[in-house]
């Protein structure tokens, strides 16, 4: 068969063009360690490898999302942290206030220490973050949530962030959690409503649970001691009026007699009243009566509220028997809203504590996905070293084969046989 020196030419060319192509191919991928350096390689490979890439970006901004989140609540943490030191000093001080024998000017200095804590819980109620955003605001981070008198004046949204596919995460707490109404199934409050100039001396310590089953959350009731005896108003969980039980459980006649360290049970409570039977009874005269409230699961002022209460009562002089009823009320009182406020504290202390565990936990998992996604990736689009390296040194081998062969056929001529 003739073979024209054209088409001898263009067959060597083209062989060298196909071998210089397939070395230029194995050098890119040593070059780039990509085994996929363009779509057209292994179009089904480089489709799935940018789906996988699709999925690590929208994993890496739910890791960012996750330390974004992780910053606000620690900043938080550290901010409850001190309220925690500030109301158990508060408490500390409540203790102390109960000492019988402190005069009107020890009690000023507690009082005076204790405007001292007020400015410290305000300033913590108001702190920011980093970007000078308010921490306790709810949606309102632009805003100072409390004023000057320890009103909130902040929503009660908290601001949410979406730290996984299927999380959706509260980073932030509002003051009105916080600082505000202390809500719990679990707390009881009695205070004194009547002034000490229109009241017996007359104490009281609780209320305290006794059954739990009877206790209805939310609930009021008014306790009324005059020379009549003892009268409870409220309703019961099935709409009942409520009556003062005796220790068989029994309902008492209403009014029930006052007596020194007598015991109220009504509702699933109990409480002890203290006080000279004496006075009571001659109360008839004066028309003297000490109004209590007892409240069920709800504080019905907040924690500056409640301060301003302990700071106003260790400021009053005491100069009868019933300026000292009504102080030791006032401190009894306060040291249960402040017992209940520190719970409260710590339930959202504790609730901070399990989001950053759980971001944690989060983070674990992101960087397993980002693993396997990043395996995944490798396996479709990147190169094989030893497979690249040999193909590498077989498509030389061509190249160099090729070119030899063209050179070699190239330079042969007719003339060559005829010598």
């Amino acid at each position: 068969m003739r073979i024209s020196t054209q088409t001898l030419y263009a067959q060597g060319v083209t062989s060298m063009l196909d071998q210089q192509a397939a070395f230029s191919k194995v050098s890119e991928q040593l070059a780039t360690g990509k085994r996929v350096v363009n779509p057209s390689d292994d179009p089904s490979a480089a489709s799935q490898a940018v789906t996988i890439s699709q999925s690590q970006a929208v994993n890496e901004q739910f890791s960012d999302s996750r330390t974004t989140a992780r910053n606000n609540l620690s900043i938080e943490e550290s901010a409850l942290n001190q309220v925690t030191d500030t109301i158990t000093r508060v408490q500390s001080l409540i203790v102390q206030a109960g000492n019988g024998t402190l005069s009107d000017s020890d009690r000023d200095a507690l009082a005076t220490e204790l405007e001292g804590s007020r400015e410290v819980l305000l300033g913590l109620a108001n702190s920011t973050d980093g970007n000078g955003n308010y921490l306790f605001g709810g949606m309102s981070g632009d805003t100072a949530p409390f004023g000057e008198d320890g009103s909130y004046r902040g929503d009660d949204e908290q601001r949410q962030q979406r730290v996984d596919s299927s999380r959706l995460m509260e980073v932030n707490h509002t003051g009105s959690q916080i600082f505000g109404g202390v809500a719990s199934g679990n707390q009881q409050l009695a205070r004194q409503t009547s002034d000490s100039e229109s009241s017996l001396p007359i104490t009281f310590k609780g209320p305290e649970v006794v059954d739990a089953a009877a206790r209805v959350d939310g609930a009021a009731y008014s306790v009324s001691i005059d020379a009549a005896g003892v009268t409870i108003s409220g309703t019961d969980a099935d709409g009942n009026d409520l009556q003062v039980l005796d220790d068989e459980g029994n309902p008492l006649p209403s009014p029930v007699a006052f007596s020194d360290g007598m015991t109220l049970a009504f509702n699933g409570l109990s409480m002890t009243l203290s006080g000279d039977e004496q006075q009571v009874s001659e109360a008839q005269t004066s028309g003297k009566a000490t109004q209590l409230v007892v409240e069920e699961g709800e504080a019905s002022a907040d924690l500056f509220a409640n301060l301003d209460g302990l700071i106003s009562a260790l400021s009053t002089p005491i100069e009868s028997e019933a300026d000292q009823a009504a102080f030791n009320n006032a401190i009894s009182t306060a040291s249960r809203q402040f017992s209940n406020s520190l719970d409260n504290v710590l339930t959202v202390r504790a609730d901070v504590g399990t989001k950053l565990n759980e971001l944690d936990s989060l983070d674990i998992i992101g960087d397993d996905r980002e693993l396997n996604y990043a395996s995944t990736r490798s396996d479709l689009i990147d190169l094989d070293y030893n497979e690249a390296i040999s193909d590498y040194s077989l498509t030389q081998v061509g190249l160099q084969a090729s070119q030899q062969a063209f050179s070699d056929i190239s330079g042969m001529s007719l003339f060559d046989y005829l010598r």
